[in-house]
């Protein structure tokens, strides 16, 4: 009777070693894939309701100083023309030109982050980021205001500069 107890003790034991074990865990889903846009406006980049018109200012604000201080500046608007194309250049207040500033990559996520964006080197639908990326403004996975498109549908008009895209990532130009 006493193996019996302990054999049923064991069968028990056995029996109860599967019960509670872990589950396998269930496979995680992949991260919801951050939203980009191209915006000429902090009102514009809002209007999307993935970002306040705070969050959106800020991002904007932060591409705007950026392109202050790292566009590229020339000290006669030929030589800016030569590059970025007719009428794609601007007078700053330092009496030298740069490359039009017309829009704003942004990503929409907290903190959203954002990039100045330029003519394109090219006649493309579209603009060229500050390390000369091309962004199509017609690529469906971007969320492209109406104004922004606006925009770059006159930039497939102008003549081009001589710029050449690089490869790369507008990422790359996302800080």
């Amino acid at each position: 009777m006493r193996q019996l107890s302990k054999f049923v003790v064991l069968t028990g034991l056995l029996a109860l070693s599967g019960c509670g074990a872990d589950p396998q865990p269930a496979p995680k889903s992949a991260a919801p894939a951050i939203e980009r846009g191209v915006f000429i406006s902090a009102t514009d980049c809002a209007a999307t309701g993935k970002l306040t018109l705070d969050q959106c200012g800020d991002a904007i604000d932060k591409a705007v100083a950026s392109h202050e201080a790292h566009a590229p500046v020339f000290a006669a608007l030929d030589r800016c023309e030569a590059i970025f194309g007719q009428d794609r250049c601007d007078k700053s207040f330092d009496q030298r030109y740069r490359p039009r500033l017309q829009a704003f990559f942004v990503i929409l996520a907290k903190p959203a982050r954002a990039v100045p964006l330029y003519p394109p080197a090219n006649n493309m639908i579209g603009f060229q980021s500050p390390s000369k990326q091309p962004i199509n403004a017609t690529d469906e996975t971007l969320r492209v205001s109406v104004a922004a498109l606006t925009v770059a549908h006159e930039n497939a008009k102008l003549p081009s500069g001589s710029g050449e895209a690089t490869s790369g990532s507008v990422a790359a130009d996302v800080h």
